[in-house]
Order: structure tokens, then C-alpha cells, then sequence
């Protein structure tokens, strides 16, 4: 199982999780034995070489707002549990965006991985009106070229899973991830990860600030 956070703030919304409310939620998580395990460590497991620990919880943010450091990243330490952060560059360095330096002390934890979520954050699973096939590669080509980069070369971690703005997703943009030595590829469409799901259709399951503990509990249930 794949949960899928976006911020974190004193007031509930869709969007928005309380501090009160993720606390809650991870000590849930350690209270019933879930095994919070990298995002990396799926790869592996997908490619048959190794088992994983039943059962076992991701915990990825999407975006790069600036409460995954404020919020998130302390509870994340207080319980000891990884999470995988993707961010678009285009994001990076506006008000309400994670800097350079917050992004480089949850590295150096031991506990956050980076990861690219595109640069603009626009659907890239299809054309947009009036643009060209060779646009549309173009526009492909940067977004998955200019935040890796900046994450390869910026934070000097390698590149191994792509978030896929809105979730959308098509063949096109699956081959040119692989040819970018991806190895998977993250949705939005909640549900379980079987040992035979296809890695770059990675099933993650958004967790509303909106909802209260027992529909957190349902979206475990998979298992």
C-alpha cells in the first residue's frame, strides 16, 4: 500500500492534513505492526528478488510545499518512518515551497528520498488542444528531463520513481521514463501493489484531510 499526502496546516481541507491528524495516523501505523518501508525498497520486490514485510505502508508527498518540513518531517522522525517526497521544479523556491536547504537535512536523515513529480505539474498523459505531436514530445522531453536534473545534479540523489501529475499517464510517456532509466512510475488510483503489478501503474491511495481516523483505517484494508 501506497498513501499519497499533499500538505500539511492548523485547518482541515481536502488537501490540507492537520499536524494532530498525521500524528494520529502514523502512531496508528506503529500501534498495529504496519511495516513502513522506502518507496525503493518496491523495486526489488516487483522484479521477484526480494519479499516484503506484511504488511508494509510507503508514505509519499506530492508537490514540495514548505509544511512537509515544517509538519510532516518531525512526526516522519518522531516515528522513525521514511517517506519518498516528489516535487515539481517549477515549484521550487516560491514562498510556499521547500528549499534547497530543508530538502538536503531530510536527505541527510536518512529518511526522505526526492523524487521528480514533472516541472510544471501539468496532465502529461495527453496533448494538449491545438499541439502538435512533436510539441508534445518536446513538452514530455522537459518534464522529465529539467527535474531530474536538478535532482540528480541540485541534491545528488539518483532517479528511480516518476509521479505522475493528476496520475495521468499514457504508453508514450511509460517508454520515455524507461528511457530515462526510471524504474517505475506512481498513479493516483488507489488500491494495493500485488508482486505482479505493472511498475510504472503503481497504485497510491490519496489520504483526504477532510476524512476522520476510521476512513484512514479503510483505506488500509487492502491487506
Amino acid at each position: 500500500m501506497i498513501l499519497c499526502y499533499h500538505s500539511f496546516g492548523p485547518n482541515k481541507s481536502k488537501v490540507a492534513i492537520t499536524p494532530a491528524d498525521f500524528d494520529a495516523q502514523m502512531a496508528y501505523l506503529k500501534k498495529h505492526d504496519y511495516r513502513v518501508i522506502p518507496l525503493s525498497s518496491i523495486h526489488s520486490f516487483l522484479k521477484g528478488e526480494t519479499a516484503l514485510p506484511r504488511p508494509a505502508v510507503v508514505i509519499t508527498i506530492d508537490d514540495g510545499y514548505r509544511s512537509s518540513y515544517d509538519i510532516a518531517y518531525p512526526i516522519l522522525r518522531k516515528y522513525n518512518f521514511p517517506a519518498t517526497m516528489f516535487v515539481y521544479s517549477d515549484f521550487m523556491g516560491s514562498r510556499d515551497a521547500l528549499g534547497r536547504s530543508e530538502m538536503k537535512e531530510m536527505i541527510g536523515s536518512g529518511l526522505v528520498d526526492i523524487q521528480p513529480h514533472s516541472k510544471t505539474h501539468i496532465s502529461m498523459g495527453k496533448r494538449l488542444a491545438n499541439e502538435s505531436d512533436e510539441a508534445y514530445r518536446r513538452r514530455i522531453d522537459e518534464e522529465i528531463r529539467i527535474p531530474g536534473q536538478q535532482i540528480r545534479k541540485g541534491l545528488g540523489l539518483p532517479l528511480h520513481t516518476f509521479a505522475y501529475p493528476y496520475g495521468d499517464t499514457n504508453d508514450f510517456l511509460i517508454s520515455q521514463l524507461k528511457n530515462a532509466d526510471y524504474s517505475a512510475g506512481v498513479t493516483v488510483n488507489a488500491g494495493g501493489n500485488p508482486a505482479f503489478a505493472y511498475p510504472f501503474k503503481l497504485r497510491r491511495t490519496m489520504i483526504y484531510g477532510d476524512r476522520d481516523m476510521a476512513s484512514f483505517v479503510s483505506n488500509l484494508r487492502v491487506f
